[in-house]
């Protein structure tokens, strides 16, 4: 029986690249993504525990919580 897992929900346009999220991340779900015209996170959700650190740790907002 697989385990399910409610991840964060993720706006990219809202990341000013501060990494916060990156170093908090116990899992390593997330990582750098750098485009010309944007550089922001983003996250792997097969990796992702849903511990929701990441929606504590960045002060953007990026990360919103998706209670059961």
């Amino acid at each position: 029986m697989e385990k399910y897992v409610k991840h964060p929900s993720f706006s990219p346009r809202k990341c000013t690249a501060c990494w916060k999220c990156v170093e908090a991340c116990p899992q390593h779900a997330i990582r750098k993504v750098g485009f010309l015209w944007h550089i922001h996170a983003m996250i792997t959700y097969r990796n992702c525990i849903g511990c929701n650190i990441c929606v504590k740790t960045c002060p953007q907002g990026c990360f919103k919580c998706n209670a059961l």
